[in-house]
C-alpha cells in the first residue's frame, strides 16, 4: 500500500510537470503569435499609412470588391446562357424540327436529354437511320454543332424529305411573346421550344409548320417594315404606337418629336425604328405629326447617298483614296487637312465599328478618288464628300453628292455621248425622275444610302464624263416628268427588238398607267400582236420592217444552250431566284396520272424541254416551261427567265457579227426556242437588250436623229406625262 501510494505521488508529480510544461508551450506560441500580429500591423501602417479605422475601411472596400466581382461573374454566366439558347441546336429543337416526319420511334430518343445540345456524331446517326447518308454528309465525332452549320444540313434534309413543302422558311418581328405564344407582324405562332426567349422588336428567320415555330434558324438582321400602323406619340428616343389593336412602345433613331395620332409604316430592325415613312395625319387630330408626314413625302432635296459597291460586294477590307485639290477629314470633333493628291489609308484611322469618318474637298469641283495603296487611282472622281463606316464585316462607302453633279456620270455610264444631245437630255430628265422616286424607298437605309452604284439603280461613275453630258444635265436642270402630281418611275434599258413592254413583263399589274407596250417600228402604225408563237417568230426571223433602234448590235441576236451540260447550275439558279421571287416559280410532278402541284423540283431528274407556255403581245416571254424527267417548272418575269436560261448559254452571236462565248444572262425576254436535232442543242432567236420597259436607249438616239426633241421623245414613251421643273 505505502508502494502504492509512491507511485501515485510519482505519477502525479510527472503529470503535473509535463502538464505544465505544456501549458507554459502553448503561453509562450500565443504570445509569440500576438506579437507577430503587432509587428505586421505596425509594419503596415509605416507602409501604407493604415490606422485601425483605416484597416477597418480596406477591409470593407476589399468586400465590396468581391461582391462585385461575384455579380459580374453571375451576369457574365446569365449572358452566357442567354446567347447559348441560338448558339447551338438542343435536342429537344431537334425533335421538333424533324416532327413533319411523323416518325416517333425516330423522335423519342431525343426527349431523354432535351437540354443538351446536338453533336455532330448524333446528326450523323440520325441522317443514317432515315435514308440520307448517301446525300447529306455529315463529319461524326462528340463535338457540338453550331447552329448555322447544324441548319444548313436541315435544309438538306427538308429538300429530299419534305416533298410536299410543308415545312416552310418565315422572317418574324417578334411583337410580344406571352409564354409560348408569339405575336408577330403576321399573327399569332406557337413556339414549340420552352428554352428559347425572342426579344421584343427583334427579326428571327424560323421554320415554321401551320403556324408553329418548329425552330430558329438565327437572329436576322433585316429591316421590317410595319405596315397600317398609328402612331401617338414620339419623343426622339421612344415611340408609341398601336398595331392589330394592340399598344407598344419601342425605342427609336433620329425620328423627330411628333404629338396627336398618325398612320403610317415602320421600319425596325435590332430593336428600334429607324424610320417613319408614309405618315399621314389622321382627320380630327389637330395636324398631327404634320413635320414629319412631310418628310415622309417624296423627298425634295438636292443630294443623295450613293453606297459605292466594292465589285458587288457592299465591304471593303481596306480603303486608300486622294482628292484632286484639298480635303478635310472629319473625325468625331477632330478635323485633319490633307493636301492634293495625299494618300488617305483608311484603316490607319482607327474607326472603331460603329463609327464613321467623312472626307469634304475643300472646293465645290474637286473630286475624289478610290486608289490602290500607292496612291494610283482604281475609280473616276467621285464629286460631293465620301462617309466611310466601319461595322463587323468591315468598311463601306457612301457618296453624298448634289443630285445634278451625280446626274453628270450617270448620264455619262448610261448613254454614249454620240447618240447626240437631244438623246442624252432625254436620258438626263429619264434618270432625274428615277433616282427621286428610288430615294424615297430606302432599300440602303441600314447602310445609311439610298442607291448603289450598279444596274440594280443606275450605272454611275464608270465612264469618263464629255462635254454633251454636263450640257444635257444642265440644260435640263431639275426637270422631272410628271403623271399628276406624281414623279414617274422612268424606267429604261439599252434597246429592243422593235418593241417595249409594260409591268405584265415583272408578272405584275399595270400600276404605272404611263408604262404602255410600244411599237418602235418606224413606218408601223396602229396596234400589234405577237402574243402567238407564229406571230413572233415570223416576226423575230426578219429585219425588213426599220424601228428606231435598228443600229443596235443587240436589236438581232441568235444564241445556243445547252441545259442538261449545266443541270447542277440551273437547279441551284432556281432556287436562289425562288427564295427572292417565291410568287414566280410554280413546280409540278409528273410521275403520277396527272400533274401535281408540289414544293420544289426535288427529283425531277434530267432536263427534256425548254418552251415558251405564255407571251406578251410586244412579244416578250411571260411564262417559260422546263420540262424535266419527272416533273416541270414554269418561270415568270424576265429577270429570272433571262438569268435561269443564262447558264446554259454557249455563245451568242450578234447583229455586228461579234461572238460572246462567256455570256451567263440573255440578253432580253424576247426571243424564240427551237431544239436542233443534230446538234442536240436549243437555238434562241431574239433581239434587244434589258428589261424592255419605258425608254430605249437606242430608240431615243434613233428619233433624236429623225429630229425629234427631248421632250417629244419621253412623251412618246411614257404616256400622258409632262416634264417640268421639280417642285417644293
Amino acid at each position: 500500500m505505502q508502494q502504492n501510494l509512491y507511485f501515485g505521488l510519482l505519477f502525479k508529480v510527472l503529470y503535473y510537470s509535463i502538464g505544465q510544461g505544456k501549458m507554459d508551450r502553448a503561453a509562450k506560441v500565443k504570445k509569440y503569435r500576438r506579437s507577430m500580429m503587432k509587428q505586421r500591423y505596425k509594419s503596415r501602417q509605416q507602409i501604407f499609412g493604415f490606422t485601425e479605422e483605416r484597416f477597418r475601411v480596406w477591409l470593407l472596400a476589399s468586400g465590396v470588391l468581391a461582391a462585385g466581382a461575384v455579380l459580374a461573374l453571375l451576369v457574365m454566366l446569365r449572358s452566357k446562357n442567354q446567347v447559348s439558347e441560338l448558339t447551338y441546336v438542343t435536342q429537344k429543337e431537334f425533335a421538333s424540327l424533324m416532327c413533319f416526319l411523323e416518325e416517333d420511334s425516330l423522335l423519342k430518343q431525343w426527349q431523354e436529354e432535351p437540354e443538351q445540345a446536338v453533336t455532330r456524331g448524333q446528326l450523323k446517326d440520325f441522317i443514317q437511320k432515315i435514308g440520307l447518308s448517301g446525300a447529306v454528309f455529315v463529319t461524326g465525332g462528340s463535338k457540338k454543332i453550331e447552329r448555322e452549320a447544324f441548319m444548313d444540313y436541315y435544309d438538306q434534309i427538308l429538300d429530299y424529305m419534305d416533298l410536299s413543302g410543308a415545312v416552310e422558311k418565315k422572317t418574324i418581328l417578334l411583337m410580344e411573346q406571352d409564354g409560348n405564344i408569339c405575336h408577330t407582324q403576321d399573327g399569332e405562332y406557337i413556339l414549340n421550344i420552352d428554352s428559347i426567349r425572342f426579344e421584343q422588336f427583334y427579326t428571327y428567320d424560323t421554320y415554321v409548320l401551320d403556324h408553329t415555330i418548329l425552330g430558329v434558324r438565327r437572329q436576322s438582321d433585316k429591316t421590317i417594315a410595319l405596315r397600317n400602323v398609328s402612331v401617338s406619340q414620339a419623343d426622339g428616343e421612344r415611340l408609341d404606337f398601336e398595331y392589330h389593336k394592340k399598344e407598344y412602345q419601342i425605342l427609336c433613331d433620329n425620328i423627330e418629336e411628333l404629338s396627336g395620332r398618325a398612320d403610317g409604316t415602320l421600319c425596325i430592325k435590332a430593336g428600334r425604328v429607324t424610320k417613319v415613312k408614309d405618315l399621314k395625319a389622321v382627320k380630327g387630330e389637330g395636324g398631327a405629326g404634320t413635320k414629319q408626314a412631310k418628310q415622309s413625302s417624296l423627298t425634295q432635296s438636292d443630294t443623295v447617298k450613293v453606297l459605292l459597291l466594292n465589285q458587288g460586294a457592299i465591304h471593303y477590307k481596306q480603303i486608300y483614296l486622294t482628292c484632286d485639290g484639298a480635303c478635310i477629314l472629319k473625325k468625331s470633333r477632330t478635323n485633319k487637312k490633307y493636301k492634293a493628291s495625299e494618300l488617305m489609308n483608311v484603316k490607319k484611322l482607327k474607326i472603331k465599328k460603329g463609327r464613321y469618318i467623312v472626307v469634304e474637298p475643300s472646293g465645290d469641283d474637286a473630286r475624289l478618288y478610290l486608289t490602290d495603296k500607292n496612291g494610283s487611282r482604281l475609280s473616276k472622281g467621285y464629286y460631293g464628300s465620301f462617309i466611310i463606316y466601319k461595322d463587323s464585316e468591315g468598311y463601306y462607302i457612301v457618296n453624298k453628292v448634289n443630285i445634278e453633279k451625280y446626274l453628270y456620270s450617270v448620264v455619262a455610264s448610261e448613254m454614249p455621248a454620240s447618240f447626240g444631245l437631244e438623246a442624252l437630255k432625254a436620258q438626263a430628265v429619264c434618270a432625274r425622275s428615277y433616282v427621286y422616286r428610288q430615294m424615297e424607298k430606302g432599300d440602303y437605309e441600314a447602310y445609311h444610302a439610298q442607291i448603289d452604284d450598279s444596274t440594280n439603280y443606275q450605272v454611275y461613275n464608270k465612264s469618263d464624263i464629255h462635254e454633251l453630258d454636263l450640257e444635257a444635265v444642265k440644260e435640263t436642270a431639275g426637270e422631272v416628268m410628271y403623271s399628276q402630281k406624281e414623279i414617274v418611275n422612268a424606267y429604261y434599258f439599252s434597246s429592243s427588238c422593235g418593241y417595249t413592254s409594260g409591268m405584265e413583263i415583272w408578272n405584275q399589274e399595270e400600276v404605272y398607267p404611263y408604262l404602255k407596250a410600244k411599237s418602235l417600228i418606224v413606218t408601223e402604225k396602229g396596234d400589234f400582236d405577237l402574243s402567238s408563237e407564229k406571230a413572233f417568230r415570223k416576226y423575230i426571223s426578219s429585219t425588213k420592217k426599220r424601228s428606231y433602234d435598228s443600229s443596235s448590235k443587240y436589236f438581232r441576236w441568235e444564241a445556243v444552250a445547252e441545259p442538261s451540260a449545266c443541270l447542277k447550275e440551273i437547279k441551284q439558279r432556281i432556287q436562289q431566284r425562288d427564295k427572292i421571287n417565291p410568287q414566280n416559280f410554280t413546280y409540278y410532278s409528273t410521275t403520277g396520272k396527272s400533274e401535281k402541284k408540289v414544293a420544289s423540283l426535288k427529283g425531277f431528274g434530267g432536263i427534256i424541254d425548254l418552251s415558251c407556255s405564255k407571251r406578251s403581245k410586244s412579244g416578250a416571254i411571260l411564262e417559260l416551261t422546263i420540262e424535266f424527267e419527272f416533273g416541270k417548272v414554269k418561270i415568270k418575269s424576265e429577270y429570272n427567265i433571262r438569268s435561269v436560261v443564262g447558264c446554259a448559254l454557249e455563245k451568242i452571236t450578234y447583229a455586228d457579227g461579234s461572238v460572246d462565248r462567256s455570256a451567263e444572262f440573255v440578253p432580253s425576254a424576247y426571243f424564240s426556242i427551237s431544239f436542233h436535232k443534230n446538234s442536240r442543242r436549243f437555238e434562241l432567236a431574239g433581239g434587244g437588250n434589258g428589261h424592255g420597259m419605258g425608254m430605249s436607249q437606242y430608240g431615243a438616239a434613233g428619233m433624236a436623229d429623225d429630229g425629234w426633241d427631248y421632250k417629244k421623245i419621253l412623251k412618246f414613251y411614257y404616256d400622258g406625262v409632262t416634264v417640268k421643273r421639280i417642285t417644293g
